[in-house]
């Protein structure tokens, strides 16, 4: 197989399950007059974005843009998460900010009653979604990283269960204080790995990132059975190579690899930057480097992205089982 990788995901679920394969690529979400001016096909976080922005989940600046590559506060990002997961509605934060005018008292000490925020941390706070830091403060204008966004975005969720594992990243231990957020985002594959399964939980988050996150949530809670990762594609090499099914790998077939789904199985696999879909049918196994969830055979890749790009963000979704 090549050494060459792509990031694969499925979007939207297929009403009718087929159980031929589809060699005309489809667009999920085409472009709109309605988008970010700023967010166009290519962007590696498009279809989360544009997805979350049909659906009223987030919202950009007056200018009509969204700024995807631009750090976010933990003001910014408190406010989006409890929205997005919808653990607080607007009328409860109507209702907070006006509790907080008549009784003056701050949530904690660093965040002003009349400020936008306020309302957000008041509620989080008492929803346990936050605590501060240990000198009582929220610093509310300071970037957020990952670490802090998994933990405050799960936190929205009460009812997650928290996955029991030791083998969780490379550089998350299960003593790091985050340890069971991570854990859950590797088991739902919420963020993206480098080859060295690495998440680097102390960067800081960008607008696009915060998009996507929350996105697969959304995705993981709606389809049964989605997966994010990375796609990468066969070689001119492997060309008539015999595969784990037995069958001989033909490049110009739409067929692939994968873990665990067996042969048969018909696959839809979406570009995450392009919202560009094909179906293809698992005859092979792999591929297993950190991140990677599917070996695509060479023509059903260059449907969805030329093979000088390598690697994909993707999304996948059963389509059909055999």
């Amino acid at each position: 197989m090549s050494t060459k990788r792509n990031i694969t995901w499925l979007l939207i679920p297929i009403i009718t399950l087929i159980a031929t394969v589809s060699h005309t690529p489809t667009v999920i979400r085409a472009e709109s007059p309605d988008n970010f001016s700023d967010i166009k096909s290519g962007n590696s976080h498009f279809v989360a974005i544009d997805y979350l922005r049909a659906n009223n989940i987030i919202q950009g600046y007056d200018d009509g843009t969204f700024r995807s590559k631009q750090k976010i506060s933990r003001a910014e990002a408190l406010k989006i998460f409890i929205l997005a997961s919808k653990s607080v509605t607007e009328t409860d934060i109507a209702q907070r900010q006006e509790t907080l005018k008549q009784t003056n008292e701050s949530p904690l000490s660093d965040v002003p009653v009349d400020s936008w925020f306020a309302p957000y941390v008041a509620v989080a706070k008492e929803k346990n979604i936050i605590s501060g830091y240990k000198d009582g403060t929220f610093q509310p204008d300071k970037n957020i990283n990952l670490a802090e966004s998994l933990k405050i975005f799960l936190n929205c969720y009460p009812d997650i269960e928290y996955p029991q594992t030791d083998d969780i990243f490379a550089d998350v231990t299960s003593t790091d204080w985050f340890a069971k957020y991570a854990a859950y985002a590797k088991e739902k594959t919420l963020v993206t790995l480098t080859l060295e399964n690495k998440i680097d939980p102390n960067q800081d988050m960008t607008r696009g990132y915060m998009a996507e996150i929350i996105y697969r949530k959304i995705m993981n809670d709606t389809i049964s059975g989605v997966e994010f990762g990375k796609a990468t594609y066969y070689g001119n090499g492997a060309e008539g190579s015999n595969t784990a099914s037995g069958e001989k790998l033909v490049n110009s077939e739409f067929v692939a690899a994968h873990k665990t789904l067996p042969f048969g199985t018909i696959v839809e696999v979406t570009n995450l930057a392009t919202g560009k879909s094909v179906q293809v049918k698992i005859i092979d196994r792999g591929p297993y480097g950190h991140g990677r969830i599917i070996d695509l055979s060479s023509g059903a890749f260059k449907s969805l992205a030329d093979l000088s790009t390598g690697v994909i963000n993707v999304q996948d979704k059963v389509i059909h089982l055999p």
